[in-house]
């Protein structure tokens, strides 16, 4: 009995990260990497999506846009790499 009530639990758990549509079980499989996010990255990410759906939006000009996402790459450059640093100087 606790052995089934674990698989289905289990096939529960599988079935609702799989939920969204977006992606199918079988391309975690093949991918794992893709189940670990970066939240650095991502929070860049979205600030450069935010700047381009402004620039698209014609909130601000190709000028601005480009000023804005240089500034926005630099500095998320110069945080890798001080964080590279750190983890660096760590392993020592």
């Amino acid at each position: 009995m606790g052995k089934r009530i674990a698989v289905l639990f289990l096939f529960a758990f599988v079935t609702g990260c799989t939920y969204a549509g977006e992606r199918n079980l079988e391309d975690y499989l093949n991918d794992p990497k893709t189940w670990v996010k970066d939240p650095h990255f991502e929070n860049y990410q979205q600030q450069r999506d935010n700047l381009e759906s402004r620039y698209l939006g014609k909130e601000i000009s190709y000028a601005q846009y480009l000023e804005q996402r240089t500034a926005l790459d630099d500095r998320y450059s110069r945080e890798v790499a001080e964080r590279n640093q750190k983890i660096m100087d760590d392993g020592k």
